[in-house]
């Protein structure tokens, strides 16, 4: 019962958070920790234990899973190589500059140096991607910075595992290490391919919404605890199941479309919100159980890893830029995209819930039942990274930004929205000329109506065209149908050729849900 009016206050402490975080400048995830942290010096509460892999299996499946499904593949092959150089490369040398300053300057084993390493190296791009739809950056760094937080959690979960199994165990072998890894990576994609695949032939033969997305909800769990159970990797198994049911969205019923997003928004909210305020809770009890360690030494360590963490991306995003252009292809098909978009990249290194999600998750006792070396030490340090690149990089991006000129080179995604409208119109309209009313038994005043109907938006592409009081007769309803569904391939025309971005193609598609939603309550039984 304590713990359930625990959870129950820490729910209502979100809530309250994140509303009063509209009034202040200071990032939501940071007034969470510190709201964690004052139920945590409540007098009489209960200590809040957590298991390291409940954290992991809770926690990151869904968020995972949700960014692979709003992730286009044919962006993210077109920018693989400066993805795969921030959300691999990047992480590995951050990692492995981590693990010196830990090993070298604070005196931790090497093993446990890694671990710390692997936790402070995934950036998470919300808060940049949030601001880079608000200033209207260039789509494409906007693409880089979605793709690599979707991909370098992977990487930093991959050397987080082998370094937490040598600190827990003692052993190390470079030639196993590099076989598992191997085995890891395409055991994870093949599990999340058969469970995707198992996923949409499940969806093909349900039509309720709330089961379409009950299966949908469970697809990322079940997806890593198979991996899991089979010793591979649980992150890549729910990327590959997201980024292949991404391509089945589309074929699941509008209302199902509604209401998972509502689910999944909500789920995010939820998770992401409660992750910040454990961090808090815990927070008292970490750093009381740091021994042998000052005030002083405390803050000094923790500069030193940020300003590691801060510089050690910068320094990267120049010769990663640059030198793969010493090719003449290269250079000839990918220009140099400028230096104040390269610095807006480098600043862009906010770290988030996944860094939460594997501090919480290192484990508490070795393999001979000891305590993991400086446990305390390493969670409190990936804590202050969390609070410190939110709070001066996560405020300061803005200024960077607007600093340095960086905007995108057109009209963004306004443009793209009012020009697919357009579109959209201009196909509905197309399809209404090529009817014979009478014959497909639908009057012609209300084809007429339809008619004025797109007309009215194609010149107001602000306004929302008004149906007027037209009769919910049957036939009607089919014809707006097929109406929607022709607006709807044009939609995914445009999206293939890349005449709109995947955020425009998801906000226009969601238009059209809404509109077939309100047509399937109107239509008589």
């Amino acid at each position: 019962m304590e713990t359930l009016e625990l959870l129950i206050g820490l729910l209502a402490a979100v809530a309250v958070v994140v509303r009063l975080a509209g009034r202040t400048a200071i990032p939501e995830p940071v007034l969470l920790m510190l709201a964690g942290l004052g139920v945590a010096l409540i007098p009489g509460l209960p200590q809040v234990e957590l298991d390291p892999e409940l954290i992991l299996a809770l926690f990151l499946p869904p968020l995972l899973y949700w960014a692979a499904l709003h992730t286009d593949l044919q962006e993210l092959r077109d920018n693989l190589r400066p993805i795969a150089l921030l959300a691999v490369g990047l992480v590995v040398v951050t990692t492995a500059a981590v693990a010196v300053l830990g090993h070298s300057v604070l005196g931790l084993p090497w093993a446990v140096a890694v671990v710390l390493g692997a936790i402070v190296s995934p950036p998470d791009p919300v808060a940049a991607t949030a601001v880079a739809g608000r200033l209207g950056l260039p789509r494409r760094m906007v693409t880089i910075l979605e793709g690599e937080g979707l991909l370098n959690d992977a990487t930093a979960l991959v050397l987080f595992r082998v370094a937490v199994a040598v600190a827990v165990s003692g052993t190390f072998s470079l030639g196993q290490a590099g076989v598992e890894l191997v085995v890891s990576a395409v055991g994870g994609t093949a599990v999340g391919l058969a469970v995707g695949l198992a996923g949409s032939r499940v969806l093909r033969r349900v039509s309720e919404a709330p089961v379409e997305n009950t299966v949908k909800l469970l697809l990322p769990y079940v997806a890593w605890l198979a991996a899991e159970r089979l010793q591979v990797s649980g992150v890549l198994a729910v990327l590959a199941c997201g980024l292949l049911m991404a391509r089945h969205w589309s074929s699941i019923s509008s209302g199902a479309r509604l209401q998972a997003r509502q689910l999944w928004d909500w789920l995010v909210f939820v998770l992401e919100g409660l992750s910040f305020v454990l961090v808090g809770v815990q927070l008292r009890t970490v750093v009381e159980g740091i021994e042998g360690r000052s005030v002083a030494d405390l803050a000094l360590a923790a500069l030193a890893l940020n300003l590691v963490v801060i510089v050690v991306r910068l320094a990267w995003v120049y010769p990663a830029s640059w030198l793969p252009r010493l090719s003449a292809r290269v250079r000839e098909r990918d220009p140099f995209p400028g230096w104040a978009s390269v610095t807006v990249i480098g600043w862009a290194g906010m770290r988030g819930v996944v860094t939460l999600a594997l501090a919480l998750a290192v484990p508490i006792q070795v393999d001979d039942g000891g305590p993991f070396p400086d446990r305390n030490l390493v969670v409190f340090l990936a804590f202050t990274v969390i609070v410190v690149t939110l709070v001066g990089q996560g405020l300061t991006l803005p200024l960077v930004i607007r600093w340095l000129g960086v905007a995108a080179d057109d009209d963004g995604a306004a443009g793209d929205a009012r020009r697919a409208m357009a579109r959209l119109s201009e196909v509905a309209l197309d399809h209404l000329d090529a009817l014979e009313p009478e014959a497909d038994g639908v009057p012609a005043e209300l084809v007429e109506r339809l008619r004025e109907r797109y007309r009215s938006r194609l010149a107001h592409l602000d306004q929302q065209g008004d149906d007027g009081q037209a009769d919910a007769t049957r036939a009607y309803a089919e014809l707006v149908h097929d109406l929607l569904g022709a607006q709807r391939e044009e939609l995914r025309r445009l999206r293939e050729r890349g005449a709109v971005t995947p955020e425009v193609a998801r906000r226009l598609d969601h238009d059209l849900d809404v509109e077939e939603a309100r047509l399937e309550r109107e239509r008589p039984a």
